[in-house]
């Protein structure tokens, strides 16, 4: 169960939960998890929990240039930058940037018929390196017409992904507890969108900790290139 990540934890409305969050995270199986920081104190003993948190941030940019100025002085303050893509040219812009981690679809239905993840956003983040990401929160808020509306995008959208090997990761987008599920649970509910066990497994462990894994290497002191670390005094 080590390997299994939940990449997107939402702050609770009430600073108290985050705790209970962290500790529920740790009893379903997740050892590492995505959470976008706070001027609050993190709550202590995530350690202890057996947790490991990855900072992540997360950008609602209202056109792509916005995303752009954003993204100037942001890459390297966080371990995870993901963008929700409300508009096309901001879905494409993303999709394009390399400093771009995990590409996010509205929640809305109304929204997501609109944009979504297509073939050309597909084909853009493939040469990017980017990834897909899914929240299962969304499908557990939905109402029974919703819910089936936003499966059937949902497909769309992973089969795009697979044509141009587009990561998928999987995460719960929960702020609460109760919208949080383990990994046996989420490979299940996986079985909707047409994905097999073993795909759905590495939606939840290798694929996002290849993401995490890469940019704590990046953002480690002496990191040059990939290979290349500086390791003493170059002088």
């Amino acid at each position: 169960m080590a390997g299994f990540i939940d990449l997107h934890l939402k702050r609770p409305s009430r600073p108290d939960e985050l705790r209970s969050m962290l500790e529920h995270a740790a009893r379903l199986g997740f050892r590492k998890v995505g959470l976008a920081p706070s001027e609050s104190p993190e709550p202590g003993g995530a350690g202890e929990l057996g947790v490991d948190v990855v900072t992540r941030v997360d950008l609602r940019p209202g056109s792509g240039r916005e995303l752009l100025r954003l993204l100037g002085g942001l890459r390297w303050r966080y371990e995870v930058v993901a963008v929700e893509c409300l508009g096309k040219d901001v879905a494409r812009q993303a999709a394009k940037d390399h400093r771009v981690d995990v590409l996010n679809f509205s929640s809305s239905l109304s929204t997501r018929m609109r944009v979504w993840f297509d073939r050309q956003e597909a084909s853009l983040a493939s040469e990017a390196g980017c990834a897909l990401e899914i929240n299962i929160s969304d499908i557990l808020r939905a109402g029974p017409y919703q819910c089936a509306k936003l499966l059937s995008i949902l497909r769309v959208e992973i089969e795009n992904a697979r044509r141009r090997e587009v990561p998928v990761v999987v995460s719960s987008g929960a702020d609460s507890p109760s919208l949080m599920r383990s990994p046996r649970e989420i490979v299940a509910l996986l079985d909707l969108l047409d994905v097999e066990e073993g795909e759905g497994k590495d939606m939840i462990s290798r694929n996002p900790l290849m993401i995490v894994e890469r940019n704590r290497m990046k953002m480690a002191p002496g990191f040059v290139a990939p290979g290349i670390r500086v390791v003493g005094d170059a002088r």
